[in-house]
């Protein structure tokens, strides 16, 4: 359900029309700050945690996630991911490329992560993906050697209901949006469920309970001295 008025466009014809649309609409912002709850499942564990986080469009997602008390603080920029465990009082560099390993994604890059945060494609939409529209809603599949992709557009406010990312039959991702609303002129969900399966399967639910544009924030990050580096 999505708040406030929707965006107001012509059915898409074909792939090059949506692609303009998406274009035309994407979010423009300096920072979006984000809270709300996330639960992370791996089948053996299930964690809650409060999250706060600060998108820089472009240039930076910082996260703090609490449970009672900080527990994570998270900073990925274009190049390098940093995780620091505030209860292990250690921290861990890793390369962004290494996210395609976390979540299933080949070529992940910080704003691919950014665009499924906000409901749009990670990537590029391939010129040749099948197309479909109906009832206003545009299907997609783009099939490639070493994957699949499948998008589903809800075109009254052009963001993605549904994306899935399949390696094969056992190894895929499958991210779904609800509870769209308006924050400024960004249209933003207040869900997202992701199921990472590798095969064995992960379970994340973002539900949000505010946005928040601003011109200007930071993304605060200090290593103490006494945390030691995981390697």
């Amino acid at each position: 359900m999505v708040s406030e008025q929707p965006v107001v466009e012509p059915p898409p014809s074909d792939i090059s029309v949506l692609k303009k649309q998406l274009n035309e609409h994407s979010p423009s912002y300096k920072w979006l700050i984000t809270q709300g709850d996330l639960t992370y499942d791996d089948g053996t564990s299930s964690v809650t945690a409060n999250i706060n986080m600060r998108n820089r469009q472009d240039s930076v997602i910082w996260t703090s996630a609490n449970v009672l008390i900080e527990a994570m603080r998270i900073l990925v920029n274009k190049d390098s991911a940093i995780l620091m465990n505030r209860l292990q009082k250690n921290y861990t560099v890793f390369p962004v490329s290494d996210l395609n390993k976390m979540f299933g994604i080949n070529n992940l890059t910080l704003v691919s992560v950014q665009n499924l945060l906000r409901g749009l494609p990670p990537f590029e939409i391939e010129e040749k993906s099948k197309f479909e529209e109906s009832m206003g809603i545009c299907h997609l599949q783009n099939q490639q050697p070493t994957y699949k992709e499948t998008i589903t557009i809800d075109q009254k406010i052009l963001r993605m209901t549904q994306y899935r990312y399949e390696r094969n039959a056992s190894e895929y991702v499958l991210v779904s949006y609800g509870d769209f609303k308006k924050t400024g002129n960004q249209t933003l969900p207040n869900k997202i469920d992701m199921e990472v399966h590798s095969p064995d399967k992960i379970h994340i639910i973002l539900n949000v309970s505010d946005y928040n544009l601003q011109e200007t924030d930071d993304a605060p990050f200090y290593i103490p001295q006494s945390y030691s580096k995981v390697k």
